[in-house]
């Protein structure tokens, strides 16, 4: 129980253990949103065979879930889902399945819906969330997955994206949260790379209207996986901006999406959203730090090299089929607990 197939953590995080569990060979229902209750534009693609739209934010239809066959009952991001009904058919699911909340919260809510459901077993996904062992001392850590090592022809993608085949392109990624940084290019790089901005229709961004030459503004609605994937590997390096500072946040369900697709990654230093990531980014301290790297990076195809082999082994050592087993794992036990 889910968002399924839009832009939010959630969605990347279970779509990334979703079809890992189905090529192991078990079987999977997801129960999500009714789509009328996402905009439109945050919709990501068509849903799968397995897909049951069954709620919205303040309402559920509970015939699906009450009728659909499974052992294990999983719940991502309460918050966002229609607490107050799916306490109502709680009991009756506890009955036929055990219950696991994977947690998506930075710290423990004050409210108290939060803690009324008695789950078997609770997760997170990120080690900050160790706070919730105070409330929930079996909590269990499991890592956040990373989507497959994927890779495409570079060219071919510019060519059905209608890119420039002769450049360096510095993909500036500004959707889902993520902003606008370097709004312009250092003379070494004006004349040998694009700076792309993908935004979101309507954004107000200064450069839309009368771009530079150096400088590609698209508009698109929420990019599909392929469509994301098109633009990863069309570009030679892509930058995610996204920077809060007044509290911790939680590692970025972004960046393990786009991590395997073979596209170099620029962050900010400072950034909370990282921080499980070392030597498979680049980090930048400023925009004139941003720019000199840049540059290095351009010149020198080594330093692309080393990144891309770092992204790989990273995206190994936490692939979604290793952390789906440590979930199977986790489940197994839960249901010998329970007596099944």
């Amino acid at each position: 129980m889910t968002h399924w197939n839009d832009e939010t953590g959630a969605a990347v995080h279970a779509k990334a253990l979703v079809n890992a569990w189905l090529e192991m060979g078990h079987k999977v229902t997801v129960f999500s949103f009714f789509r009328e209750a996402i905009e439109a534009d945050k919709l990501t693609g068509k849903d799968e065979r397995y897909v049951i739209r069954c709620f919205g934010k303040n309402s559920l239809d509970p015939r699906p879930v009450l009728t659909t066959e499974f052992d294990i009952f999983v719940v991502e991001d309460l918050k966002s889902l229609p607490v107050e009904q799916l306490v109502k058919i709680f009991p009756m699911i506890r009955e036929r399945a055990r219950t696991v909340h994977v947690v998506h919260e930075n710290k423990l809510p004050k409210e108290a819906w939060f803690y009324q459901l008695p789950w078997d077993k609770v997760i997170y996904f990120d080690e900050r969330q160790d706070f919730l062992r105070d409330v929930y001392p079996d909590a269990v850590y499991i890592p956040f997955p990373c989507f497959p090592v994927r890779r495409g022809d570079k060219y071919e993608s510019r060519k059905r994206l209608g890119l420039p085949e002769d450049k360096k392109i510095i993909f500036s990624f500004c959707q889902r949260e993520f902003r606008p940084y370097l709004r312009y290019l250092c003379e070494e790089l004006k004349y040998k790379a694009i700076l792309l901005f993908v935004i979101y229709p309507g954004y107000e961004m200064l450069e839309r209207e009368l771009a530079p030459p150096w400088m590609i503004v698209r508009e698109e609605g929420a990019l599909s996986e392929e469509r994301f994937d098109e633009y990863l590997f069309a570009s030679d390096a892509v930058i995610f901006h996204k920077y809060h500072a007044k509290y911790p946040r939680l590692v970025s369900a972004t960046i393990f999406q786009a991590i395997g697709a073979g596209c170099p990654i620029f962050i900010p230093q400072q950034s909370e959203y990282f921080q499980p990531l070392k030597d498979e980014v680049v980090y930048y301290s400023d925009t004139e730090d941003l720019c000199r790297k840049l540059v290095d990076f351009c010149e020198d195809e080594s330093i692309a090299k080393h990144v891309i082999e770092a992204e790989e082994v990273y995206t190994h050592v936490r692939s979604a089929e290793k952390i789906a087993e440590i979930y199977i794992d986790v489940f197994t036990e839960v249901l010998k607990g329970r007596g099944l």
